[in-house]
């Protein structure tokens, strides 16, 4: 038989026995060895050390043990990857290796791919929900350059579900942990009839104590779990060879939002308590996780978020080729409500309705022989359509009390329209040398319509009575026609547009036609070892700006960036199958970067976007698998980034006042959302007690360096920070039903992934979660 220990980074530890049965009194000598794991990541199955690419790769059971519950949990197990939440639309912003986008529209596209089964989901905020029945997720570093079909400068990460078993199996695993969170996650797969086989899995996650504490309100509590998500998969054997695999999705979150905690200013070092003044009181708190505060009733931090959609797989092979064809549909819709200012006042309350349809079509062509030429071809198609009404409330924000504006509605619609033509060929030269290369052209449209609006009669007023008389007159500006109540408010101060000199819709649209490429040299002086080095560029399309605006200029696109990335790496296996050592070395010349600026409009300094010119990222990555001994693994990991801005005339938010554009250098500053130091570690061990029972203990480590904020300062900033996870359990020696304790967070240590201005005054934190304990129990049948 055999005894299977598990390593914390999808490496499965094996130890194969010579005899029936394990006892703890006297193991049986065997040999030791450290499983391969096959990932996808350039869409053929390779043994994950064989692949000329740093990927860092998660099996299902090794995410359960890390207590990875969502895509945004990745953060906390994956060094060079930083996810932060915004706290102000709900969007997650993804950052792999110091490229990211700190934009918090939903129309936003992410620097990182995302894809679901080899599905792309174009939008970070389609990303949120449950993981659930994973067969593994791969995180690949860098530009790929060929073989994925939303164009991105980070890299991807590939979320893949378990497929359907050609004889039955079933399973159920119940979570209980604290503030009473049930998660029930369950299976079954198997044969239907002769050639057709299925799986369905679905999760439950529910709970009836938020885990933020109101800091004005004795006993209101935020962060109540409801969540439903089901898959089901059937595939269909239409041959010897070909198959149709169809995948139905459905993630239902009725969740509770979390909150930000606000604090005073000088306490860190600001020249103020905030940022602009408010109407009402804000409750100040450093130190406490659990401490935050927001609006209750309508304003609740909430979602009522759905996420559901079908794709098609069609896999036939023939002659020495094969085909596949991709055809996937999504959609997504939400009414969301986020509080990012920290206190129960109303200075900045948001409500995003939001509507998201994505089609994408993908066709390839890829040899299947075992020549020393492999290669793939295909083309790539989708379409997404978004419709977005963005209400947001600032009843006792500095623009209530100076403008009297109290609500805003900023409605939009984007259309973008993508087609893809790529390849890409691995030639085995030599033994030892293997030359990759591939390439990929793409035509991106995107189309924007939008305003943001009169809600309540308010701006209206401001436009006519304050802002046109005091404000656009004087500058010199033509005058504009009134406001009607529920019309649109945003001035067209671009010259030579139409409509120009009058409140209207702005309408844009950008076309992007780019090439990307990679090329990878192998050298292989033994099987267990690897060289490579790569050159590769990657492109992101530009975008439109989807927060409150007050001037076209303001809504103007921000155009593409550009990334050439130089990259040395080396894997090896060692200490005769017991120890992998990985590293990777990269140099980033980033042109172009997208980023937050400051729009200078009449009303004040609020929310732009821009390209930064010229910007560089170098740095490091080391990953070691160790099997000490018998039972006893060591996974361990470290990201060391250096970035750095080196052109860019910033706009001054502090000096600016329209029509005045104040700007100063931005060089030498570094990139948001970059940590100079992350670890990561893993110590495992495994023991049989008795012949059919085995042991587990296990406890991880983790930690992020501070973060600089970039060219928005300390506001952004965000500190370094420690935490440790414990767990332990007993199983049979089958792995047929297991039971868990754990602790995550055990030190219960503040800290803060994400800090920003809280809409318009508080200076805010978004707090990680403080300690948590639970009991798993898994049965398989």
């Amino acid at each position: 038989m055999k005894t299977h220990y598990k390593t914390c980074r999808g490496l499965l530890l094996t130890t194969a026995l010579a005899t029936t049965g394990v006892i703890a009194t006297a193991p049986v000598a065997a040999q030791m060895v450290l499983e391969e794991i096959t990932v996808t990541a350039q869409k053929r199955e390779q043994g994950i050390n064989d692949v000329g690419i740093t990927v860092n790769a998660f099996s299902g059971d090794m995410l359960d043990d890390l207590g990875v519950k969502s895509a945004e949990d990745m953060a906390l197990v994956t060094p060079g990857l930083t996810i932060t939440n915004t706290a102000a639309t709900g969007v997650p912003i993804y950052t792999i290796r110091g490229v990211g986008f700190s934009d918090y529209s939903t129309a936003a596209s992410s620097t990182v791919g995302l894809y679901f089964d080899e599905v792309a989901i174009p939008y970070a905020v389609m990303s949120r929900g449950v993981l659930f029945d994973m067969e593994r997720v791969e995180v690949l570093k860098g530009p790929q350059g060929d073989l994925y079909g939303r164009n991105t400068t980070a890299g991807q990460i590939n979320f893949i579900s378990k497929k359907p078993t050609d004889e039955f199996e079933a399973g159920v695993a119940v979570d209980y942990s604290r503030f009473n969170v049930l998660d029930v996650e369950t299976y079954a797969s198997g044969p239907i009839t002769s050639g057709i086989q299925a799986r369905l899995s679905a999760k439950v996650v529910q709970s009836s104590e938020g885990w933020q504490q109101s800091l004005t309100r004795e006993g209101d509590t935020l962060g109540k779990r409801d969540e439903v998500a089901v898959r089901g998969l059937i595939n269909f054997d239409l041959s010897d060879n070909a198959k149709l695999l169809l995948n139905m999705h459905l993630i239902r979150d009725k969740s509770d939002n979390l909150a930000t905690t606000a604090y005073d200013g000088t306490d860190i070092g600001l020249d103020s308590t905030q940022n602009l003044i408010s109407a009402g009181a804000i409750p100040y708190s450093l130190g406490d996780n659990r401490a935050a505060d927001w609006t209750p009733g309508e304003y609740r931090p909430r979602r009522d978020n759905e996420m559901k959609g079908i794709s098609a797989r069609l896999d036939w092979d023939f002659e020495g080729m094969s085909l596949t064809s991709i055809t996937a549909y999504d959609k997504f819709d939400r009414s969301e409500a986020n509080d990012w200012d920290g206190a129960e006042i109303r200075d900045s309350n948001n409500i995003n309705v939001t509507d998201i349809e994505v089609f994408s079509q993908e066709v390839r062509l890829s040899s299947n022989n075992d020549s020393n030429l492999s290669w793939i071809a295909g083309v790539y198609y989708s379409k997404d359509d978004m419709s977005e009404d963005y209400n947001y409330f600032m009843n006792d924000s500095y623009y209530s009390v100076a403008l009297g504006i109290t609500e805003l509605d900023t409605r939009y619609d984007q259309t973008t329209e993508s087609i893809a033509a790529f390849g890409h060929v691995e030639w085995q030269m030599t033994d030892k040398f293997k030359l990759t290369v591939g390439a990929r052209y793409t035509e991106e449209d995107r189309e924007w319509s939008g305003c943001t609006y009169d809600r309540n009669g308010t701006l209206a007023f401001a436009a006519n009575n304050i802002i046109t008389p005091f404000l656009i007159a004087p500058a010199g500006l033509p005058i504009p026609d009134d406001v009607a109540d529920g019309a649109c408010a945003v001035y067209n101060d671009i010259e030579g547009s139409d409509n120009y000199g009058q409140y209207s819709v702005f309408t844009d649209d950008i076309a992007t036609n780019k090439w990307m490429w990679k090329a990878t040299l192998d050298y292989a002086p033994t099987d267990d070892l690897l060289f490579y080095g790569t050159i590769s560029k990657g492109f992101k399309s530009g975008g439109f700006n989807g927060a409150n605006a007050n001037t076209h200029s303001q809504l103007v696109p921000y155009g593409p960036e550009d990334l050439i990335s130089y990259e040395l790496g080396m894997k090896s296996t060692l200490a005769e199958g017991r120890l992998q050592v990985n590293a990777a070395f990269f140099y980033y010349d980033y042109q172009d970067k997208q980023e937050q600026d400051t729009a200078v409009t009449f009303v004040g300094n609020i929310s732009g976007l821009t390209n930064v010119p010229k910007s560089k990222i170098k740095g490091g990555e080391v990953e070691v698998r160790w099997l000490a001994t018998e039972g006893l693994t060591v996974d361990m990991g470290a990201a060391y980034l250096d970035t750095e801005i080196t052109e860019w005339e910033a706009v001054s938010s502090t000096d600016s006042v329209y029509p005045t554009i104040v700007t100063f250098d931005a060089s030498g500053l570094e990139l948001a959302n970059s940590p100079k130091w992350q670890f990561n570690s893993t110590v495992t061990y495994e023991w049989a007690i008795s012949s059919k029972l085995m042991m587990m203990v296990a406890g991880d480590a983790i930690y992020k360096d501070s973060t600089t904020g970039g060219a928005q300062g300390l506001a952004y900033a965000t500190e370094d920070y420690f935490l440790a996870n414990a767990r332990m359990g007993i199983s049979d020696v089958d792995g047929d039903w297991s039971i868990k304790l754990y602790g995550r967070n055990i030190f219960n240590k503040y800290y803060y992934p994400a800090a920003f201005v809280g809409g318009n005054g508080p200076y805010v934190r978004m707090a990680g979660m403080p300690v948590t304990y639970g009991i798993t129990a898994s049965f398989k049948f």
